[in-house]
């Protein structure tokens, strides 16, 4: 579905910071990319939102969390690019779980960082994988060298 021609894709100038916050590591490491918003503050915001709902579920339940936990869901479709990686960061600064579901084989691998920005782990994407982390580690997507990469990113947060 994510790669019909009639999906919905839409640009974003850069890839981390796409809310117009500057980029800490400066402007000329701004990568543009493409994504889809489906949920966004616990509510779906994309026309496609039914056809992931059941996708939704399963991550959910895999990660002991209830689907109406997820405070935000965003695919993101990278192409190749001259970047190592993207910009390391946080989806959020307060406590959450954040899962990476890999959509397809790519070589545009994610990366974990230690406190001191050292590189922790180094995660390739094949299709159907999941990696599910604490959401305040940093981390970075970076884009294939061929083809497209694209990823689901599923923020958990406990509704109270």
């Amino acid at each position: 579905m994510c790669t019909h021609h009639l999906f919905p894709w839409y640009h974003i100038a850069d890839t981390t910071f796409n809310d117009g916050r500057p980029n800490p590591y400066g402007e000329e490491f701004r990568s543009s990319s493409f994504a889809h918003q489906v949920i966004d503050e616990y509510n779906p915001v994309s026309d496609h939102a039914a056809y992931f709902m059941s996708a939704l579920t399963l991550i959910a339940d895999q990660v002991n969390y209830n689907v109406r936990d997820i405070y935000r869901v965003r695919l993101g479709l990278c192409y190749p690019d001259n970047f190592k990686h993207h910009t390391p960061h946080t989806d959020y600064e307060w406590e959450h779980t954040t899962c990476l579901y890999y959509v397809n084989k790519s070589d545009g691998d994610t990366y974990f960082f230690s406190e001191n920005g050292d590189i922790t782990r180094q995660v390739t994407p094949e299709r159907g994988k999941m990696v599910v982390f604490d959401g305040l580690t940093k981390h970075a997507s970076s884009a294939p060298t061929k083809g497209i990469r694209i990823a689901m990113n599923v923020n958990f947060k406990r509704l109270i």
